[in-house]
């Protein structure tokens, strides 16, 4: 490995360190450092998908979604940079997008339990609270069989906080469900972190 190399791999784990501590803007810096001096297709994508990542964590949506829809068209089948773009679009209140987005995710694997949650979020954004509602019970369902913790304490509170809805007729929780989407995003990328090894 070069030094070149090196000093890119540097500033990678560097963005994922900062990132870890919540140090987003932080991170973009090095990341777009990284993005300028790396050619490599792989490496570039390690680093468009970090940096993704951080526009979503801080609510810059429509960055999010253009960096998530040019690493889908190197990675079509990608259902993490899917999900990734599928929230950003539901963060941009573009409901329909981020439907179009979960349901190939959930027609490969209808036990992704978080595409499910979000896809029930996304139809409680538009006002489909009974589908929501059913939708999420399945999520819940797959969670209990296959998720992890992690995955399991956010269905079972979104759950909940749909049938409280129901109950009382509250309708005005869109930051509650932009919050409860903003933590299935958090979560995808820690079960993320578990699965790869670190550069």
């Amino acid at each position: 490995m070069d030094n070149y190399s090196e000093m890119i791999d540097t500033l990678l784990e560097d963005a994922r360190n900062l990132m870890d501590q919540q140090y987003f803007e932080e991170a973009i810096q090095k990341l777009q450092i990284g993005l300028r001096l790396e050619t490599k297709p792989k490496k570039r994508a390690a680093i468009l998908k970090e940096l993704g990542y951080c526009y979503l964590r801080l609510g810059w949506y429509e960055d999010a979604a253009k960096v998530y829809k040019q690493l889908l068209k190197v990675y079509p089948h990608n259902a993490d940079m899917r999900f990734f773009l599928a929230s950003a679009y539901a963060s941009l209140k573009w409901t329909a997008e981020a439907i179009t987005e979960l349901k190939p995710i959930l027609a490969s694997d209808p036990a992704d339990v978080l595409a499910r949650h979000d896809l029930a979020l996304c139809y409680r954004s538009n006002g489909w609270l009974r589908e929501s509602l059913i939708e999420m019970t399945i999520a819940n369902d797959y969670a209990a069989s296959y998720g992890n913790s992690d995955e399991k304490e956010v269905v079972r509170n979104s759950l909940a906080h749909l049938k409280a809805e129901l109950e009382s007729g509250d309708d005005d929780s869109m930051e509650v469900i932009s919050l409860l989407m903003l933590l299935a995003v958090a979560t995808r990328r820690s079960r993320l972190k578990k699965k790869s090894p670190k550069h």
